[in-house]
């Protein structure tokens, strides 16, 4: 059966496609730059970006999904698609942070969060596939929004995590940032500073908005522009190319740890 979507759900779809696959083209870039480089702390960025997307892909490819078929993704799939690889992302960029300015935490930070982030999998997965008598909406999420069938309203133990990890990011994103910023000598690290602060705002400002706020197609779209310029910010805070160093007059400076 073909079902209709309302404009409200049309443009969130569409919106969120597009931020997605522009997340996507700054993640591949950075990818580039990891295997040229060869390092693996700029390969932990490339899954920061991509899998920090997750919220957004359930909305985006089932748009896609339904502009082909007509249909919409089964609940199992919404949810897998805005979940699953979240602890991937927390778990990439809490090495990158630790890595930089707090190692001698790294182990037992990372450790902590593989086990919150294991027992994390273990919930969503048992209730979407082993516990079918379970009440799901109240344990997972919820799709009843008719004017908006591609969006999912998160509960229990996926909202506490998905919460968790939004805050866990964006705090110990915005001390990077200000670390870096902080090394006024060294103007590469400086200025990528101040794109990851920027960066790490407009995405907690949009996760928030996206998670809690009911939103017309107006604050839809602004929400959605904001989230494709915090991947922009993303990209230049984690790689800043050579074309931006040329625009900031900024020389080849040997590297300095925040």
């Amino acid at each position: 059966m073909i079902i209709q979507l309302s404009d409200l759900a049309i443009i969130s779809g569409f919106s969120a496609a597009i931020s997605v696959f522009i997340g996507l083209f700054f993640g591949l870039i950075v990818l580039i730059k990891s295997i040229k480089t060869k390092q693996f702390l700029i390969f932990n960025f490339f899954l920061c970006i991509v899998f920090t997307l997750s919220p957004w892909y359930p909305s985006g490819l089932g748009f896609l999904y339904w502009q082909v078929t007509g249909e919409l993704l089964t609940y199992q799939i919404y949810v897998l698609l805005g979940t699953v690889a979240i602890p991937i992302a927390i778990i990439a960029w809490l090495n990158v942070y630790l890595t930089t300015l707090k190692p001698k935490r790294k182990k037992i930070v990372l450790i902590s969060y593989g086990v919150l982030s294991i027992i994390f999998e273990i919930y969503l997965f048992y209730f979407l596939f082993f516990a079918p008598e379970a009440p799901i909406n109240s344990l997972l999420g919820i799709m009843d929004d008719i004017s908006n069938p591609t969006d999912i309203d998160y509960k229990g133990f996926l909202l506490i995590f998905l919460g968790l990890s939004i805050v866990t990011a964006c705090a110990t994103g915005i001390h990077f940032a200000v670390s870096s910023i902080k090394l006024k000598e060294n103007r590469s690290l400086m200025w990528k500073g101040y794109f990851l602060l920027f960066a790490f705002i407009l995405f907690g400002v949009s996760a928030i908005f996206d998670a809690l706020i009911d939103m017309d197609t107006l604050t839809l779209v602004i929400i959605r522009i904001i989230l494709v310029i915090s991947n922009l910010f993303f990209y230049l805070g984690f790689i800043l190319p050579k074309w931006m160093k040329k625009l900031l007059s900024i020389k080849d400076e040997q590297p300095q740890k925040p």
